[in-house]
C-alpha cells in the first residue's frame, strides 16, 4: 500500500507567506507562524518553508523565520531558499530542520548534492526542480532557477 503524506509549503517573502502562480502576482497569505501551526493542527505530516526571494536578493535564508516556525511545530520541517553550500545546510540542520531543499545551487553545481548526501545523509537533502513552459524543450518544460527568474536551457524531464 502506498504511503501518502501531506506536506504544505509556505513560500516566504518579506517575512510573510505569499501565494502566486509561477512566482508572479504574489499576494499576502499571512503570518508564517500562524500558517505553520494551522497546517500542523489540520494534520499535515511535514511542512516546507521556502524563502523564495533569497537567491534573487543574493542572501541566505532568513533564520529568524525558520526559528519562529520551529518553535511552534513538532512535525518535520524542510527549508529552502538561498542555500548554496554545505555550511548553509549545516546551519539549518543544527537549528533542527529535518531537510534542506536546494534548487539553484543544485543546477549550478550538481556535485553539491552528492557532497551533502554524504555529509548529512540522503534523507536530509531535497532537490527542488522548478519548471516553466518552453516549447523549445523536448518535454515542453525548461528548468528555471533564481526563483523562476532565469532559464537554464535544461529540459525538465532530462
Amino acid at each position: 500500500m502506498a504511503v501518502v503524506k501531506i506536506m504544505p509549503c509556505l513560500d516566504m517573502k518579506d517575512g510573510r507567506v505569499v501565494k502566486g502562480v509561477q512566482f508572479i502576482d504574489l499576494r499576502d497569505a499571512g503570518d508564517p507562524v500562524v500558517n505553520a501551526k494551522f497546517y500542523e493542527e489540520e494534520g499535515a505530516d511535514e511542512l516546507a518553508i521556502l524563502d523564495i526571494t533569497a537567491t534573487v536578493e543574493g542572501r541566505k535564508t532568513r533564520l529568524k523565520w525558520v526559528r519562529d516556525v520551529l518553535e511552534i511545530i513538532t512535525i518535520p520541517l524542510t527549508v529552502g531558499g538561498g542555500i548554496s553550500s554545505l555550511d548553509d545546510m549545516a546551519q539549518l540542520i543544527n537549528l533542527g530542520v529535518a531537510k534542506v531543499s536546494v534548487n539553484t545551487a543544485a543546477v549550478r553545481r550538481p556535485e553539491l548534492i552528492r557532497e551533502a548526501s554524504e555529509r548529512f545523509g540522503k534523507d536530509r537533502i531535497v532537490v527542488a526542480i522548478d519548471g516553466r513552459n518552453n516549447k523549445e524543450m523536448p518535454s515542453g518544460f525548461e528548468v528555471v532557477i533564481r526563483g523562476g527568474t532565469a532559464g537554464t536551457g535544461i529540459d525538465a524531464m532530462a
